[in-house]
């Protein structure tokens, strides 16, 4: 059956092979999901700032447990900056395929919907997708988090397919502490392909975060990213609500 499962899974990369979500404020995304029948519901903002410009965003995303190891999500970002706007909307499952002794590992493909407005730049203009593969070590208080994986972007327009790479690879290493019942920290780091095939310095980040549990299902978390080159963004805040139920 799993053997049936990775065959499909494959094929969906390899026919749409968008960035998957990760928990917020965090980037690199854990093996975790909400069992059979179990809803996950996250809201998120975030502030940026880069080369004096600010700009604000927003995404909310529906994850369903469709058995006790994959969950199917629908991942929905919103531009509250000029020009506003819903970019394109991702549609994605994570599969946690081994678990043994603390250590897990999953994958996760996303297929990105081309749903936003071109002409404002906020999609595209065509599907594309992407595939991360998530690995966890959780020891005591602390878990361990590493992300490899990749982006399609299928660009219309003839200029963005001058200007800007079709692959984007990433890869991103963060860690959580358990603090107490209710306080987690969290952090995080990572690098990625430049999107603009001209520039050949790409963007690495530092990130870090707490998420105070408000009960067993709401979570809220705050977060800060910052650049560790000149190709990232200078910084961003986030704020975030969780809430989970069946």
């Amino acid at each position: 059956m799993q053997a049936k499962l990775l065959g499909v899974l494959t094929g969906f990369f390899l026919v749409f092979a968008s960035t998957a979500h990760a928990a917020h404020p965090l980037v690199s995304d854990d093996t975790g999901t909400q069992g059979v029948g179990g809803y996950q519901v996250e809201v998120n903002t975030d502030w940026l700032r880069d080369a004096g410009v600010k700009t604000r965003t927003a995404t909310a995303t529906l994850t369903r447990g469709m058995t006790e190891t994959i969950d199917l999500y629908l991942d929905t970002p919103y531009a509250l900056s000029q020009p506003t706007g819903f970019n394109d909307i991702g549609l994605g499952l994570k599969w946690r395929l081994f678990e043994s002794d603390g250590l897990s590992v999953g994958l996760k493909p996303e297929l990105s919907l081309s749903t936003g407005n071109q002409e404002k730049q906020l999609s595209d203009g065509r599907s594309g997708g992407a595939l991360t593969v998530l690995t966890q070590y959780e020891l005591g208080a602390w878990t361990w988090l590493f992300n490899l994986g990749t982006e399609l972007h299928r660009y219309s327009s003839a200029s963005s397919q001058d200007e800007y790479r079709r692959y984007i690879n990433k890869a991103s290493v963060g860690f959580t502490y358990q603090l107490d019942d209710q306080w987690l920290f969290v952090m995080d780091s990572g690098v990625q392909s430049h999107a603009s095939k001209t520039e050949k310095k790409d963007p690495r980040f530092a990130l870090v975060g707490l998420i105070y549990s408000l009960s067993e299902d709401a979570e809220l978390d705050v977060g800060y990213k910052k650049s560790l080159n000149s190709t990232e963004i200078d910084r961003q805040w986030g704020l975030g609500l969780t809430y989970r139920f069946k």
